[in-house]
């Protein structure tokens, strides 16, 4: 399993803290990742043992709870930027024009936004740096 955490695990998220992952992308990932995990550990589909048990039993969390983990933690560097940094003058900036009709492509503060909506967090928690880094690491705390 440390080959599947230090290997496997960050090719598979490499990048993730700026992809803009849809519901249907991060069952892509957690099916893809599932595969290495049972083929590593010998684990057949034919033996009907359910991924949340193989999680337990391997000490490892959710991909998609790793790739929220990175999400957020790279917005809290972004939030925590100066002014005059062009990430964080980019991620301010003021779009012109209209969107276009119907719905409409999900974007990467969208996701975010999420995030952290789903786990009652603010904006203004990311300015406290060891806060924000208690709050974001939910997901190695819990296997440990």
């Amino acid at each position: 399993m440390k080959i599947c955490k230090t290997v496997l695990r960050p090719i598979l998220l490499y990048g993730a803290e700026t992809w803009a992952l849809m519901r249907k992308e991060e069952g892509l990932l957690e099916r893809t990742e599932m595969r290495m995990v049972r083929w590593i550990a010998g684990i057949s589909l034919l033996q009907g043992r359910d991924s949340q048990g193989i999680r337990r039993m391997c000490g490892i969390c959710n991909v998609q709870e790793k790739a929220k983990e990175d999400r957020l933690r790279y917005y809290g560097h972004v939030i925590r930027r100066e002014e005059v940094e062009p990430i964080k003058r980019a991620k301010n900036m003021p779009v012109m024009g209209r969107r276009s009709v119907g719905r409409q492509r999900i974007r990467w503060m969208d996701v975010v936004r999420r995030d952290m909506g789903e786990v009652g967090w603010r904006e203004e928690d990311s300015m406290n740096r060891n806060r924000w880094r208690k709050l974001t690491r939910a997901a190695d705390r819990a296997m440990q």
